[in-house]
């Protein structure tokens, strides 16, 4: 049993308001999960029997906050964890995000200055189903702070030039001034 709370959807929306208190008090959530496929693992690293997810620090908003918004504010709202709510789309969200929900998920476990470890993604890779991993996707977006963090996304993504020409022109403009600032040599 990957996580320990693969149980109906009423379990879960019990588990995610405990989040969210937890979240409001700044207390670490500690979600079981065992490690039953353990060829990923280094010889003598432990992942233990539990995933703990601390408060979000500001560091590690700054490395999330990017990824995030590259999913679209229609497939974030699916991926977030609602009462009584199944989504029929969730295998295409999760093809479509794979790579950057692995990236979202070890970065907001890992909470610190450093990469997460390879072996630590490689391990929730080869133990976790794409459920489990939204699991722990939204036990990260609680810990961010779930209704301002939402209100931040929605107001990034109406400004954000991301993914248009204004993102080609300021690097272009960037490379311009680079050359421009070097000294004569």
């Amino acid at each position: 049993m990957p996580l320990a709370f693969n149980l109906k959807t009423k379990f879960m929306i019990k588990y995610l308001s405990q989040v969210e208190s937890e979240t409001i008090t700044e207390q670490p959530v500690k979600i079981e999960f065992e490690f039953n496929n353990r060829e990923s693992i280094p010889e003598g690293k432990d992942p233990g029997d539990a995933i703990v997810i601390r408060p979000i620090t500001v560091r590690t908003w700054f490395r999330i906050r990017p990824l995030l918004l590259h999913i679209e504010k229609e497939d974030l709202d699916k991926l977030i964890q609602k009462e009584g709510e199944a989504n029929a789309d969730m295998p295409e969200i999760m093809a479509k995000y794979d790579e950057l929900i692995i990236e979202i998920v070890c970065l907001g476990i890992h909470n610190k200055k450093s990469d997460p470890p390879a072996w630590f993604r490689d391990a929730l890779i080869d133990n976790t189903t794409w459920e489990d991993m939204r699991i722990l996707l939204n036990a990260i977006i609680y810990r961010i702070g779930f209704f301002p963090f939402c209100n931040s996304i929605t107001t990034l993504q109406n400004v954000s030039p991301l993914k248009t020409e204004a993102e080609i022109i300021a690097a272009q403009n960037l490379t311009s001034w680079q050359v421009s600032a070097k000294p004569d040599s």
